[in-house]
């Protein structure tokens, strides 16, 4: 009998303890701040420009013709670190974060693909940019069509990675990302905890090792400070009843003008065969297309060495590079 209650004292201890820590979740304790994250990713040379009603992150860095960078989902600028480093001392390098994402804090509130195109609109008029390339990943490589197809006189090429232009097919899924997306939506909807980062990385990489602990550090604080969850679901719910309703065939159809699409055919989320496919939509542009069997679905972060050095030679052709 005794034996039986002390069980039942520490079944309850444990409940309790559980209790108290989805309680803490909920409410935000375990969140980073946003000063705090800004305080330790946003150094020189970040700086940042109202533009409307958003407060944007970026870094322009270099001299020479303008490589305008938009990252993809759930990241930010830094997506383009190892590519800008490289970039910057032949042309002029400007990439941003659009909100919901990384350190651009939009006061409208408003979260969409059209709502960063707009944003991207905005910003191009303010800097006042002369005929530029976009380069894109993911999310953001739709953006680009969609801005391109809409002002061709303002873009000079294209280049894209893992370019969606409908709604990303069902994919196979680590059961402990699904589990943890389970439990984000039930208990902690603003937050997701570090190992979620983890093993959310290492399945969208070909290679998990290459799956840093910086890197994952970088997601999981970006992504968590406070609101930003709600924001990106927001963010999510709109696509999903404009952009990915409707596709963005039609947008890339209007593109002209020379296009580099490279893919990772290790990619869960866009497998290889919708490279094709995006090439095909792009039916009025001159298309070069290259697949990388050893890359996910970020060919910048996993192989930065072989996709920049492709990147460059699609530039050469376009731009003349700056000494």
């Amino acid at each position: 009998m005794k034996y039986l209650g002390r069980l039942v004292w520490s079944f309850a201890a444990v409940l309790l303890a559980v209790a108290v820590l989805l309680a803490t979740l909920r409410f935000g304790l375990w969140n980073p701040s946003y000063e705090s994250v800004k305080a330790q990713y946003a150094t020189a040379p970040s700086q940042f420009l109202q533009v409307g009603t958003a407060s944007v992150h970026l870094r322009d860095e270099g001299q020479g013709a303008v490589l305008l960078m938009l990252h993809s989902s759930q990241t930010n600028l830094r997506e383009w670190d190892a590519w800008a480093d490289v970039l910057k001392t032949h042309y002029r390098v400007i990439r941003l974060d659009w909100s919901p994402y990384g350190l651009t804090v939009n006061e409208s509130e408003q979260y969409s693909m059209e709502h960063a195109v707009e944003l991207l609109e905005k910003l191009v008029d303010q800097l006042n940019l002369p005929k530029f390339t976009l380069v894109g990943s993911s999310s953001g490589a739709t953006i680009c069509v969609i801005y391109a197809a809409r002002h061709p006189e303002r873009v000079a090429a294209l280049a894209l990675s893992t370019l969606p232009l409908a709604a990303p097919p069902p994919s196979r899924t680590d059961p402990r990302v699904t589990a943890m997306g389970w439990a984000h939506r039930v208990f902690f909807p603003d937050y997701f905890p570090r190992p979620y980062y983890q093993w959310l990385l290492r399945g969208l990489f070909a290679d998990p090792a290459k799956v840093t602990p910086e890197l994952v550090e970088w997601y999981y604080k970006s992504n968590n400070t406070p609101g930003t969850q709600q924001r990106i679901a927001s963010y999510l719910k709109a696509d999903l009843q404009t952009i990915w309703k409707n596709t963005g065939h039609g947008d890339a159809e209007k593109v002209a003008g020379p296009v580099l699409l490279q893919w990772g055919d290790a990619d869960p989320v866009l497998p290889a065969e919708l490279g094709d496919s995006a090439k095909a939509h792009l039916s009025n542009a001159k298309v070069t297309l290259i697949h990388y069997a050893n890359a996910g679905h970020y060919p910048m972060l996993e192989i930065p060495e072989i996709t920049v050095r492709d990147l460059q030679a699609f530039l050469s052709s376009v731009h003349s590079a700056t000494p």
